[in-house]
């Protein structure tokens, strides 16, 4: 189920990574969409249950990215973690313990350190480019956006097309489910 304070403690937990606290948007969004990729890969769950987009710099959770362009109230559980974008760039809103982070699993946590292990030295045009490349998942929108499922980033993660259309409907009928469960 969709969970923003979940979204934005897994950003504050990458703000957290950086020099001064704070990255390009761009970047933060592409690490949040590898960290629930990865998550789909290693533990067949997505960590957020976000709808997933091809848009023209890459694919991103549309969702959290609407959060993240948004000037919401503190308490909607992203902008109490991260600053509205300034330049470009994000910070984070407040400092944190660890602990504070209650809402990530040890699992979530391990797929976190992976992702920045592997893309945290990245700039933003170069996780960008990688996601492009990458991510066979992402369509060119062509200016515009256009839907991701998840038997299209299980396929692109070498699953069989008929085990990809199975698990990818079991996790498309668990993310509805639980959106029906929030109206």
């Amino acid at each position: 189920m969709f969970n923003i304070e979940i979204a934005g403690q897994m950003a504050a937990w990458f703000l957290g990574k950086t020099q001064g606290n704070s990255m390009p948007h761009l970047k933060l969004i592409k690490l949040l969409y590898l960290a629930e990729r990865t998550s789909i890969q290693r533990n067949n769950y997505p960590i957020l249950g976000d709808e997933l987009f091809s848009m023209p710099h890459g694919p991103v959770l549309s969702r959290t990215l609407d959060y993240m362009k948004s000037h919401g109230s503190p308490e909607n559980g992203w902008n109490k973690w991260v600053s509205p974008i300034e330049n470009n760039e994000v910070s984070l809103a407040r400092e944190y313990d660890p602990e504070d982070l209650d809402l990530l699993s040890e699992a979530t946590l391990d797929v976190l350190d992976e992702v920045w292990n592997l893309f945290g030295d990245m700039g933003k045009w170069e996780i960008s480019d990688y996601t492009h490349k990458k991510c066979n998942e992402w369509q060119d929108p062509h200016d515009s956006s256009i839907p991701i499922t998840y038997e299209e980033v299980l396929r692109a993660l070498g699953y069989e097309n008929q085990e990809a259309a199975k698990a990818g409907l079991e996790l498309e009928i668990r993310r509805e489910a639980a959106k029906a469960l929030l109206t």
